[in-house]
């Protein structure tokens, strides 16, 4: 069990972006037109000193988020003054979502998909319906735990989303080649990674964290798995908690670290792995109920089934 804990609380990849940080990738890239996000009020002040340097348009809307924490301020960032004013007169309207989503240049399916979840739309929601519309799961689209680094902001519509996979790809080319050096007051920058960099390597390292199987079981309680996935099972080679493959300052709370521990422990040595409809299935024996329980086939083989078969699935039906 102390292994297990140890393991949930190593963070072996040494990250260069925080987590959430492909959103000011893709815009200093110009890879997206606006960057949306929300602060708790301390933090606008700082923000703006980062931003406000490189030639960027920085705006607070009036609207407020509320926090787990606190009251979010809502910042949206641009080299556009006039995209950044459009932004915040929208953030006020009712039913925004569409015309939001646009400026924030998310893909309308996705934001459409999003909308057809029924509120609260918890992310395991999402995360549900997402599943429930894949044909594949594809790594670069894993944003089933966003303390680890992710390339999309937003919840694609499928695992498979053709226009989040494209944006996905920039911003990972972005990060590699271009050596953290984003933007350089309202231009970009010639130069380019030498082979091998910091950045390189971040990004090979977070290709290889989300080629991992996801099984999940709280948002907060997630195992990663190796292994050929056919026919609903996971045939494991090897596993470890996701909170491993997260930010060194993303730290699973006590008790999640605890269940992870208990969980790792529980499936040590089984030879498959699967969940149909909440529950949990270790070499097809039931070991575990939750209500909110996935796994997620990131990178099935080409020889798989793949999800649409006729064979036993890994997926619980969509909300609603």
């Amino acid at each position: 069990m102390a292994r297990a804990r140890d393991e949930a609380d190593a963070r072996p990849i040494p990250y260069v972006l925080g987590s959430g940080e492909a959103d000011e990738v893709a815009l200093y890239g110009s890879i997206k037109p606006l960057l949306r996000e929300v602060l708790p009020a301390a933090a606008v002040a700082q923000a703006r000193a980062r931003f406000e340097p490189l030639g960027l348009s920085v705006r607070e809307a009036e609207h407020r988020v509320p926090q787990a924490s606190a009251s979010g301020t809502v910042l949206f960032v641009a080299r556009d003054e006039r995209l950044v004013a459009e932004a915040v007169r929208c953030e006020a309207a009712p039913d925004h979502d569409h015309e939001l989503g646009r400026l924030l240049g998310y893909p309308r399916c996705c934001v459409e998909a999003y909308l057809e979840v029924p509120p609260p739309r918890r992310n395991v929601d999402v995360f549900a319906h997402a599943l429930a519309a894949s044909e594949a799961c594809l790594p670069r689209l894993n944003v089933v735990d966003l303390a680890v680094f992710h390339y999309v902001s937003w919840l694609p519509c499928s695992f498979a989303c053709a226009l989040s996979k494209r944006y996905a790809d920039a911003v990972a080319s972005h990060i590699a080649t271009k050596h953290g050096q984003f933007l350089v007051r309202g231009r970009k920058p010639d130069t380019t990674c030498p082979s091998g960099c910091r950045h390189e390597r971040f990004v090979a390292a977070i290709d290889e964290a989300h080629r991992a199987h996801r099984l999940l079981i709280t948002e907060q309680v997630q195992i990663s798995l190796r292994g050929v996935f056919r026919h609903g099972l996971v045939h494991v080679e090897r596993m470890w908690p996701t909170a491993r493959d997260r930010h060194p300052e993303a730290a699973l709370a006590v008790e999640a670290r605890e269940a992870v521990a208990r969980l790792v422990v529980r499936l040590e040595g089984v030879a498959t792995v699967s969940v149909i409809d909440g529950v949990l299935y270790a070499d097809e024996r039931p070991v575990l109920r939750a209500p909110d329980a996935m796994l997620f086939p990131f990178e099935a083989p080409e020889n798989s089934p793949g999800l649409k078969s006729g064979a036993p699935t890994a997926r619980r039906s969509p909300p609603g």
